[in-house]
């Protein structure tokens, strides 16, 4: 196609999408982009002569600016963003939305972005090339060597769907928008619960019937709403009217309100923020807001009333659970985090995205449920599906979904799976087939809450990730992700030692730094980074199934050691530690935005590995229960519990009878628990140190062990995070006590309880 025809199919689609409300997509791939990127502009620039415009761009790479500056002269109206601040601008939607690839071509960046653009605007990625002098890319190089499959599919992808136009070194192509789109008028109810100022504001028929159920809040008891919405459905802007809403009826009926608002940052509750105090206005609410240096609302009060932003570490460590909470984007915080959050809070809120860059919200939503039912908790589960920012069949949404898949499925199972294969995928064959990604791909993001663009092009570039299947006809019923790790040279591992860190090898870095035995870093090893099973299939031993084969596989091909490093879930946890996984390693800070503490555990499969696995996990046993009460005071018990119980390490912890008499006091009733806290301290450390043992206590006895007596947790704060009361944790205490010095010592509450000089040794002496 010429040039000149291009441009004219482009103006054309332009127009058409003015009238439909769709979005058009121009790429270019050539060494001399800058006429055509000008000119593309140029041509929107007809059809909407004063847009509003975001370019993305890295402003400290060289001649970054000066690309930049070229563009910013056909405007009046230019906003400019650094790639790594655009979580900043999501709320925000545009006319004109231009990527600068030319530095790096990162597939979150470009879910994030493109989904900015409202309907009749226009996308234009633009670059050199997608694969040479590329940050995230070379990011993934090992050993020299990095794939080129995510890139080639990503093209791939520009050329079968419609509404794009490409301009590269070839020449032109163009593939316009032949379908029809669709836009729904807002209808508001005759009669409606909530306020109808609120309903006035809403722009789909989704936010009006979810206003609507915000009003559930309101009725007695636990009551928790879940709203999951792909990117762009306005889920945010509805839940801060909502929660105008539920301050306006508590003021009618004289009540007050209070609000926590809890997100991964501050500008993720920037939409939730703004909306509830336009709500406000809207109803006339006198209101003041408070907000950060970077300008996003962190606090709205008025008389009755306040709604204010808390970070997820604040919210999990509070003591107080009054009023509503409510948490945007849940999925990206953990099941975890929302499991202490239904044990102290009455009314809950959950906003989370599916299908979005921050990863599938289905794993979560299924996770979502046993937990509500564990807690039996009234639920509404609220989604939203049509579009705000574009009409519903706009075909940029259909290109991003299929391209960075955002929307894959498992399959079927088929009716008989009583044989089944093993194998490493090829993944030239994987990624070049949408009916094996999608399938495999949606295996891991139906377990998996945490998933996102950007994992997808390390799986397929990484020449040392590999994919592993368990499949049955033409079913995938199982997958594992592995990147094979070590065999460093004396120079990184020197780096690491010194504090230095690179890309990779995310194990041996952890023990080289924590255990410091420069052997490790020599041996070779596969890093676990996901595994999976079709939720069918889950719980019944599959999972299990694949790992053994998985490292049967390992130890056929010479590696030394099988690991994974994962947020520390208590049932991710468990999972490993049943499978005979030892944890080696917890990260001495806790991860802010999931509010967990990374894990490493591993599993030796050649005798020096084992040498250095039984030196590493005695050193992390030590240091788990040295520093447990200050380093790992927020680590939940049962977390504590599974780490210290997948630990085999032994150390013999003797009691002087001075320290088993004031525990007899204690049981006896004679001494408060605070008053023989040392010796029962001492106690506690001998049974976690006993790995020999053949008997364990009941777990609520180990877990008020760790919380209280390790850790120094406050009664109030660690019965609301067990869900146990008062009465009971003392009574788990003192069986826990009493269970322990009989079986050691043979001692009940008839013991003595004072001694004499002559009957103590010399491990009190002064020397």
């Amino acid at each position: 196609m010429q040039r000149n025809e291009f441009y004219e199919e482009l103006k054309k689609a332009l127009w058409d999408g003015k009238e439909k409300y769709y979005r058009n997509l121009v790429y270019i791939e050539k060494n001399d982009y800058l006429d055509d990127l000008l000119t593309s502009i140029k041509i929107y620039l007809e059809v909407n002569p004063n847009p509003s415009v975001i370019y993305a761009f890295h402003p400290w790479v060289s001649k970054a600016k000066d690309r930049r500056d070229a563009v910013k002269e056909l405007f009046s109206n230019f906003e400019d963003v650094d790639y790594s601040s655009t979580d900043e601008i999501l709320g925000n939607t545009y006319d004109l939305v231009i990527l600068d690839l030319v530095d790096n071509f990162q597939p979150n960046y470009i879910g994030r972005l493109v989904d900015l653009a409202r309907g009749g605007g226009l996308v234009i990625l633009y670059t050199n090339n997608l694969t040479e002098n590329k940050m995230f890319r070379n990011s993934i190089i090992r050993n020299g060597k990095v794939l080129d499959i995510y890139e080639r599919r990503f093209k791939k992808k520009l050329e079968e769907h419609e509404g794009i136009f490409i301009a590269n070194e070839k020449g032109y192509e163009v593939k316009p928008f032949v379908g029809e789109t669709k836009r729904e008028e807002v209808k508001i109810p005759q009669r409606t619960l909530m306020p109808k100022e609120l309903h006035e504001i809403a722009i789909s028929q989704d936010q009006v019937k979810v206003l609507e159920e915000f009003y559930f809040l309101l009725r007695g008891g636990k009551r928790v709403i879940s709203l999951t919405a792909a990117r762009g459905r306005g889920k945010s802007a509805v839940t801060g009217l909502g929660l105008a809403g539920i301050i306006k009826l508590n003021l009618d009926d004289g009540y007050d309100t209070e609000v926590t608002v809890t997100a991964p940052s501050l500008y993720s509750a920037s939409q939730i923020m703004e909306f509830a105090k336009k709500g406000l206005d809207a109803l006339r609410i006198k209101n003041k807001e408070k907000r950060s240096d970077t300008g996003f609302i962190r606090e709205i009060s008025g008389n009755g009333f306040q709604i204010y932003y808390k970070p997820p570490d604040a919210v999990s460590e509070s003591e107080s659970s009054k009023g509503i909470l409510v948490i945007d984007e849940a999925a990206s915080l953990g099941v975890n985090f929302i499991d202490i959050a239904l044990r102290k809070w009455r009314k809950i809120v959950l906003v989370t995205t599916i299908h979005g860059y921050e990863g599938s919200g289905k794993a979560f939503i299924r996770y979502l449920r046993k937990i509500i039912s564990e807690r039996k908790a009234p639920v509404k589960l609220l989604t939203m599906q049509k579009p705000l920012r574009y009409a519903e069949g706009d075909p940029i949404e259909k290109w991003l979904y299929d391209t960075l898949v955002l929307n894959p499925e498992p399959q079927r199972l088929p009716e008989d799976i009583s044989i089944a294969f093993y194998e490493t995928q090829d993944k030239e064959e994987l990624f070049m087939d949408d009916n094996k990604l999608f399938p495999v791909y949606g295996i891991l993001v139906s377990a998996h809450y945490r998933n996102n663009p950007d994992d997808l092009m390390i799986m397929a570039d990484g020449v040392h990730h590999s994919i592993k299947t368990i499949y049955s006809g033409d079913s995938y019923l199982a997958v594992v992700q592995t990147s094979e790790e070590g065999g460093l040279s004396d120079n990184l591992i020197d780096l690491a030692l010194r504090g230095g860190t690179f890309d990779g090898d995310l194990i041996p870095d952890r023990l080289l730094k924590h255990v410091r035995l420069r052997d490790f870093g020599k041996l070779k090893g596969w890093r676990i980074i996901r595994i999976a099973v079709v939720p069918e299939l889950q719980d019944k031993g599959l999972g299990s199934n694949i790992l053994r084969m998985v490292t049967e596989d390992a130890k056929e091909k010479g590696l030394d050691w099988i690991g994974s490093s994962f947020m520390g879930d208590y049932r991710v946890l468990k999972f490993w530690i049943n499978n005979g996984f030892i944890p080696i390693h917890v990260s001495p800070v806790r991860n802010e935005k999931y509010g967990d503490f990374p894990v490493v555990v591993i599993k030796p499969l050649t005798e020096i590995a084992k040498k250095i696995i039984d030196i590493s996990s005695f050193i992390f046993k030590e240091k788990l229960l040295n520093t447990i009460h200050d380093i790992y005071f927020n680590m939940s018990p049962q977390v504590a519990q599974l780490l210290l119980r997948g630990n085999k390490a032994y150390k013999d912890v003797n009691l002087s009878k001075l320290y088993l008499a004031k525990i007899v006091a204690f049981i006896q009733g004679t001494s408060p628990y605070e008053a023989s806290a040392d010796g029962i301290h001492l106690l506690t450390l001998k049974y976690f140190w006993d790995s020999k043992r053949d008997w364990s206590l009941y777990d609520e006895e180990e877990w008020i062990l760790i919380g209280k007596v390790l850790q120094g947790k406050p009664w109030g704060y660690l019965s609301s995070l067990l869900g146990i009361n008062r009465t009971q944790m003392n009574e788990f205490l003192y069986t826990a006590i009493t269970t322990i010095l009989e079986k050691y010592y043979n001692i009940d509450a008839a013991g003595n309880i004072g001694y004499s000089l002559s009957d103590l040794g010399d491990e009190f002496t002064t020397r």
